[in-house]
């Protein structure tokens, strides 16, 4: 089963909004919690380091321990993958030098999928797909300061919201080969298709009236990898995230297990910076600001970090009318304030 094709939650009499926009809880996962996340973003071209706070996260609907279990369509969770005679993947990222094409001479992994769905709580409900609006200094001409509000939501296909795809290697010992891998080596990778739009833009302290389909041609690609030099990343406990050249090395070749579902047969990237597509339909009083735009913001490789909390599940479904809502434990475990905003990432070389 793909979650981006899943069929979304039927509403009943006085759910909330937002409810429509995400699978249902019973044929997706055995839980679903709030999840709180802070950002920093080097734009290359206006030399500026963008932060999103402890105090404005980002905010998610995390499903936790998606189903995978029977494989052609899965209805439960089967934990512990890669033990006790349990379905293993190779692990794609290295091998040792004694493995062969024999399975068992090779680093195999547990996978698991995970998904978010980016949200922001309304006075009912939440607006399912909203990311964060962030403003940006900028020059333009090369001389004059402007000043632009990036709204970034995430993409839709076929009219359905797309949600941040994570996925988790937990690699495990070969049968006859030695070395064994390093002890708990876990790979992580969020992946995630965003869309910005400009939805306010000052050049020289005046307000350009760029209407309201100022926006990139394509959705930016993030792929965000776990930074094992920051204590790693964990899905469901959080953790440290980057985009940035040499933090992750790509997939030696294609996936190849039908346990990766729609990502079968898909050969991952070495990590790097995201890139921002050029902008259009960005127009003002008949004059097409795109070029102008795009100059200002569009670009490869800018540097990000993310800074994951825990989920927080009160009772195995969060209340999409009370995000902020704290579990029962003891001491209870709440979604904000958000974790710390992280260090600036490393920059591309030669900036």
């Amino acid at each position: 089963m793909s979650l981006l094709l899943s069929t979304p939650s039927s509403s009943a009499p006085g759910d909330p909004p937002g409810n429509d926009d995400m699978p249902d809880l019973a044929t997706t996962a055995e839980a679903r919690g709030a999840v709180t996340s802070s950002q920093g973003a080097v734009a290359r071209r206006s030399k500026m380091y963008i932060t999103l706070s402890p105090k404005n996260p980002i905010w998610g609907v995390f499903y936790n321990n998606v189903f995978n279990t029977p494989i052609e369509n899965p209805t439960s969770f089967t934990g512990g993958l890669c033990t006790r005679g349990k379905p293993c993947v190779k692990n794609p990222f290295e091998q040792p030098d004694c493995a062969t094409s024999d399975p068992d001479t090779q680093w195999r992994a547990g996978y698991y999928p995970y998904v978010m769905y980016p949200v922001r709580q309304l006075a009912r409900g939440v607006d399912v797909g909203y990311i964060a609006e962030v403003p940006v200094n900028m020059v333009a001409f090369g001389s004059i300061p402007a000043r632009a509000t990036l709204l970034l939501r995430a993409a839709r296909a076929n009219g359905k919201v797309q949600p941040f795809r994570i996925h988790l290697w937990d690699v495990k010992a070969a049968l006859g080969c030695v070395p064994a891998p390093p002890a708990r080596l876990v790979h992580t990778l969020v992946e995630a298709k965003v869309e910005i739009s400009v939805v306010d833009l000052q050049v020289d302290g005046v307000k350009i009236p760029l209407g309201s389909s100022c926006r990139i041609v394509r959705p930016a690609e993030l792929s965000l990898w776990g930074e094992t030099n920051r204590g790693g990343y964990f899905p469901a406990k959080g953790g440290a995230l980057g985009a940035y050249d040499g933090l992750h090395v790509g997939s030696q070749g294609p996936l190849d297990s039908p346990y990766y579902q729609q990502d079968n047969g898909r050969t991952l990237p070495a990590s790097t910076g995201l890139t921002i597509p050029p902008f259009t339909g960005c127009t003002a009083n008949g004059d097409d600001l795109s070029p102008l735009i795009t100059a200002m913001a569009s670009g490869p490789n800018n540097p990000v970090r993310v800074q994951q909390g825990a989920v927080v599940i009160p009772d195995a479904n969060v209340d999409l009318n009370n995000l902020s809502a704290c579990n029962q434990q003891d001491p209870p475990l709440c979604p904000t304030p958000g974790p710390d905003t992280p260090e600036r990432p490393p920059l591309p070389a030669g900036d």
